[in-house]
């Protein structure tokens, strides 16, 4: 495999005018510039981008690390975020991961290649400071910022609650998951406001097994006329296993999603959703890489929390 001194011996340039050219640095001769580009061809040479970082103490990359079942978010995020990064000249590295031990080394490779890495979710407690969490800016993982999942359930289950609806599903990620335990706070909250008992049956688990975890309750002889999903794509499975069981939406049971990505437009029936605000994270996450390349810091208000809106479709019945 070539190296960037096989590049510079053919090019007969040093190795910091290689990295110069390479990393379109400015205030190289154009002949120098030519025999480099014709070295690199001529080698087949991929330059490292650990070595161009080095060289140029700067990188033409923004990694962004997903999990991999957040589908919905990534159609949702991913071009408006491709277009950000590129009116910064910068390019996107996208890596997708199961759990939070590939997340972590995932996240440990892409910051030494890039000039900032944008996860989804929880950071560790400790990052380095080019870290930044979508929808948690804090980097000391001290605060919760981004959206404000305990709003978004208390608006959904007043929402539900308004068309007559009295026994509500709610369908978590896990119990210790920092949106999860918004989720449950806000639920709790409107159930007490309401003078209804909180029933634990109706709070469902998905631990990575959505389907397991809704055939749970399905085959339960609990009632309940709506489920309040966080993601699209739980809603859509939920529509999929209730129709196996003969169950019509939303006549027998409504649902509301807490994201509205494209998927809820396109099930049937369309889903009624608490959107995630994606424009507003976006454009603090900007500041923040912004920032970084600028080689500055860029204060950020500690609990900022940002509210999504109600986008009423037609998987809610009105039973009032």
């Amino acid at each position: 495999m070539p190296t960037i001194d096989d590049v510079s011996k053919l090019a007969n340039v040093s190795r910091a005018t290689v990295s110069r050219v390479l990393t379109g640095t400015r205030g190289v001769r154009e002949e120098s510039r030519e025999a480099v580009l014709r070295a690199v061809e001529e080698l087949n040479y991929h330059p490292s981008f650990a070595a161009q970082n080095l060289a140029s103490n700067t990188s033409s990359y923004i990694g962004m690390v997903l999990p991999a079942n957040e589908v919905g978010l990534s159609a949702t995020l991913l071009p408006q975020l491709s277009l950000a990064v590129k009116s910064l000249n910068k390019s996107l590295m996208i890596q997708y991961v199961n759990d939070a031990s590939e997340q972590k080394t995932v996240v440990e490779n892409l910051r030494h290649q890039c000039v900032a890495v944008v996860t989804v979710g929880k950071n560790e407690a400790r990052v380095a400071n080019n870290v930044i969490a979508f929808d948690e800016f804090s980097t000391t993982g001290t605060a919760t910022q981004g959206y404000n999942y305990a709003f978004a359930t208390e608006s959904a289950c007043r929402y539900l609650l308004g068309k007559g609806h009295r026994n509500i599903a709610l369908l978590i990620d896990s119990e210790d998951d920092i949106a999860s335990k918004q989720m449950l706070e806000g639920y709790r909250s409107v159930l007490q406001n309401f003078s209804l008992p909180f029933n634990r049956q109706l709070m469902v688990t998905a631990n990575n097994h959505i389907e397991q975890a809704l055939l749970t309750l399905i085959n339960s002889f609990t009632k309940y006329t709506a489920i309040i999903a966080k993601r699209d794509s739980y809603a859509a499975e939920a529509m999929r296993l209730l129709r196996e069981f003969n169950i019509a939406i939303p006549q027998e049971v409504s649902l509301v999603s807490l994201e509205d990505s494209p998927l809820a437009s396109l099930v049937h029936p369309p889903l009624t959703c608490i959107s995630y605000p994606v424009d507003q994270l976006l454009e603090h996450c900007m500041q923040r890489i912004r920032a970084l390349i600028d080689g500055h810091t860029v204060y950020v208000p500690e609990g900022r929390l940002f509210t999504g809106r109600l986008i009423a479709r037609a998987s809610v019945s009105d039973l009032s």
